[in-house]
């Protein structure tokens, strides 16, 4: 195997090292690598096979530990604009280093900082910066120099289960900190040009065809994915219609890969040798079929650069390279150690590669296509019928790349969608065979002869407002909604790929391939029961807002608000930080869903989680809430019908045996008009409850400020409490001393954003906990933290630290 294989264990010993070093944050010093190579040189002297095979392996491994470093390395220079303040806006200067990404929601480009303009001097800065232009596209090229103003943000983990590791995903593409601009006129052009390459003009080149596209275009549905097909610029699709492409199961057709790669590279070749074989002496002197292959290499070259140089296309790239000259050379090819030559070299060369989705699914997709249609071609299909058979071809290559994607995807994103497999038929030929082709048809001609060109795009719009319109259809279809995979699956799943491809002894194959089925079904089958005897609260640290999950000793779910952004962002707080949270916490069912109040920040998720999970009874502050997002939680509660009752002072409810909710503000007989209600008098009417579980308990004061603290102490009601969930982030404006000694809490929670711009917690909150003897935890730094009690005893952790 490893003779027919060359390049396997070489790269499974590279991913292992790098996998490795990215999860546990090892990196080896540069001694042990140069060690590494020497024995690896010594054994190839030697001339000893055995040797020489355990030397390469182990080299690649000891090189994946320490390759990461340039990403992974935590020391800031001085002048890195890291360690510039966050709060203040900065002058930066510097170049643009790469193609600027437009998207419905702005631009993004990538600037290499030169110089920090502070008090009229100028200071050497260093680091590159990520800049969002929040509206409008922007004129800037590659190389060009730029000046701004900006507050420069160093992205941090907030510190919550299932969060998208933003902050890693910025090292692996070398930037340092992120900025934002309102518009792109707030961006001063220095010099254009001041640095030359050929991919800034490939760069002009693909912004001209963009440009002409989208004249000859005019509607953005069709000029969106005409663009993204033949010059990969897929971030223009309005998000609507990429996530019907991808509810459809054809997303993929948006991304340019080996797909387009290899229909163009045939219809350049093809061109090519029909005009050559019309010129005598091209015909007499040259073997045509041989020649025009190797033309197609520099072609494929630049449509690589024009597209963008995306992990996809290059792995496509270099396979169909490795295909020409072996086809050049008259030798027989190995699709899969093509793969895996491809794989190799653009991990070796770019070891963060490993960890892009987007390189991740390709080679998946093209895995599964290489080792299950082959086979099955062979052993089922025996009709002599091209027709027929080019059919079946086409059925089994769709089945095998979603199948080969449904655990990845699955894993990644928590829903994948096997309608592809149906909708394959419809969208590839129309958009890969016909737009492709008619789209890249018309490219010369810009240059050439534009109004043919314009008569090619106008076909090649015709014919994806087909596909768009089919592709709505398809996307109405169920999709598959699982959100259990864990990393065991995936190596299990990747266990049984290896098994499948590389395992030849038939008995042990076969066994191998029912085994590790099983056994990842008997992993979630034998799970454990969240019913355990125990109270356990959890306080999710989603930023500048709240969220607590509440799981009882009888397992039951009870949500706590729903987090939110402060401010209207475009963005859907519950599918991008609290459901990831949720789900990565085992919820599956909501059983109490508790809103203390109406404010952005404590009610954004919840609209989503309604959608999402079955919810059991929702339970609010009398007399409700106002706003936009309170009417989307309502209507989303009236479709699921789903029980709603408002609390007030005096209510008790049993969440479960031995556990109470008594609920203490508001006031019961308390009157107030919602459209007058300002927010000072929405936060003294939240829900503040108790909650008691044997000798522990816990008072949860949600955003209610001293008015409603003053009430409390006031009244006859027990307020002493085990732990205190501190009123209004930790604001000056609650938690009085009076009312902190009735509470008398041992432990204090709050949940506040890191370096928010309302100071909070409040210096003087914290040095009355202080004084008081009480321990304080708090999201912004300790992220999201774990309160576990049996009733008599009581634990806190905080499982998930921010950065």
């Amino acid at each position: 195997m490893l003779q027919q294989r060359p390049l396997l264990l070489p790269f499974l010993a590279l991913a292992a090292g790098l996998a490795i070093s990215d999860q546990t944050g090892w990196l080896l010093p540069g001694p042990v690598p140069a060690v590494a190579l020497l024995c690896l040189l010594l054994s190839a002297l030697l001339l000893r096979r055995t040797l020489f095979t355990v030397c390469v392996p182990l080299f690649f491994f000891v090189f994946g530990l320490c390759a990461l470093s340039p990403w992974k390395n935590t020391a800031v220079p001085s002048d890195s604009i890291r360690s510039l303040p966050s709060s203040i806006p900065v002058i930066l200067e510097g170049v643009v280093r790469s193609r600027p990404v437009v998207s419905p929601s702005g631009t993004a480009l990538v600037v290499r900082t030169e110089h920090l303009i502070r008090a009229g001097r100028s200071e050497v800065a260093s680091g590159d910066l990520l800049l969002f232009v929040s509206a409008g596209d922007v004129s800037l090229l590659r190389g060009d120099r730029i000046r701004f103003s900006t507050q420069v943000a160093v992205p941090r983990r907030l510190g919550l289960p299932g969060e998208f590791d933003y902050p890693r995903y910025l090292a692996f593409q070398g930037i340092a900190a992120t900025g934002r601009v309102a518009l792109p006129d707030q961006i001063v052009l220095i010099r254009g040009t001041a640095e030359d390459s050929l991919q800034r003009r490939v760069d002009l080149a693909a912004r001209r065809l963009g440009d002409f596209i989208r004249a000859s275009v005019p509607e953005v549905e069709e000029s969106s994915v005409l663009t993204a097909l033949l010059i990969g610029d897929q971030k223009r699709i309005p998000v609507e219609l990429s996530t019907a492409y991808t509810r459809a199961g054809v997303n993929h057709i948006l991304s340019i890969s080996g797909f387009h790669v290899g229909i163009i590279s045939y219809f350049i070749v093809m061109s090519i040798l029909l005009l050559a074989t019309r010129i005598e002496y091209c015909a007499l002197r040259f073997n045509l079929r041989r020649t025009v292959l190797l033309l197609s290499l520099p072609a494929m070259l630049l449509y690589l650069l024009l597209t963008g140089s995306a992990p996809a296309t290059a792995r496509s790239v270099i396979m169909l390279t490795i295909l020409v000259l072996a086809m050049y050379a008259e030798r027989e090819t190995d699709p899969l150690n093509a793969l895996l030559a491809a794989a190799f070299l653009l991990v070796a060369v770019n070891p963060p590669t490993l960890f892009d989705i987007s390189f991740q699914l390709s080679f998946l997709a093209l895995w599964g296509l290489v080792v299950f249609v082959p086979p099955v071609m062979e052993r089922y299909v025996t009709t002599d019928r091209s027709w027929l058979r080019a059919i079946l071809q086409f059925v089994a290559a769709s089945c095998a790349a979603s199948l080969a994607t449904a655990v990845p995807v699955l894993y990644a994103f928590n829903q994948a969608s096997l309608n592809g497999i149906v909708s394959n038929f419809l969208i590839v030929p129309l958009l890969g065979y016909g737009a492709v082709l008619a789209g890249f048809s018309a490219l010369p001609f810009v240059y050439l002869f534009p109004p043919l060109a314009h008569l090619l795009l106008g076909c090649a719009a015709k014919l994806v407002l087909v596909s768009n319109r089919l592709v709505e259809l398809f996307a109405a279809l169920p999709v598959v909604h699982f959100h259990g995979i864990t990393g065991l699956d995936m190596a299990l799943f990747l266990s049984f790929m290896c098994v499948v491809s590389f395992l030849h002894h038939r008995r042990t194959k076969l066994t191998l391939c029912v085994l590790l089925p099983v056994v990842a079904v008997a992993v979630h089958w034998g799970a454990p029961s969240g019913a355990d005897g125990r109270l356990q609260i959890t306080m999710l640290s989603v930023g500048q807002a709240e969220s607590l999950l509440i799981r009882l000793p009888d397992g039951a779910i009870a949500l706590v608000d729903g987090g939110g952004y402060l401010h209207d962002t475009g963005r859907d707080f519950g599918e991008r930080t609290l459901g990831p949270a949720l789900f990565k916490l085992g919820v599956r069912r909501i059983d109490h869903l508790i809103l203390t109040h109406s404010h952005p920040d404590h009610i954004g998720g919840l609209p989503y989680v309604v959608r999402i999970f079955p919810v059991g009874r929702f339970w609010e502050a009398l007399p409700g809430g106002a706003g936009e997002q309170y009417d989307q939680l309502r209507a989303a509660l009236d479709e699921k019908r789903v029980p709603v009752r408002q609390l007030a002072a005096g209510d008790v409810i049993s969440l479960s045996a031995g556990v109470d909710l008594t609920v203490l503000s508001p006031l019961p007989a308390r009157k107030r008009s919602l459209e007058r209600l300002d927010d000072t008098g929405m936060n003294d009417d939240s829900l503040v409850f108790r909650l008691d579980y044997r000798s522990f308990s816990m008072l949860f004061t949600a955003d209610a400020g001293l008015p409603a603290e003053g009430r409390l102490v006031a009244g006859d009601a027990r307020l002493a409490a085990t732990v205190l969930k501190v009123g209004h982030h930790g604001s000056r404006h609650s938690t009085s001393e009076g009312f902190l000694r009735r509470v008398a809490p041992d432990l204090a929670l709050i949940s506040a954003g890191r370096g928010n711009r309302f100071g909070l917690p409040s210096s003087e909150t914290l040095k009355l906990l202080r004084r008081q003897g009480v321990r304080v935890l708090r999201t912004d730094r300790d992220g999201t933290i774990r309160l576990v009690s049996d009733g008599m005893t009581w634990s806190v952790s905080s499982p998930y630290p921010p950065d």
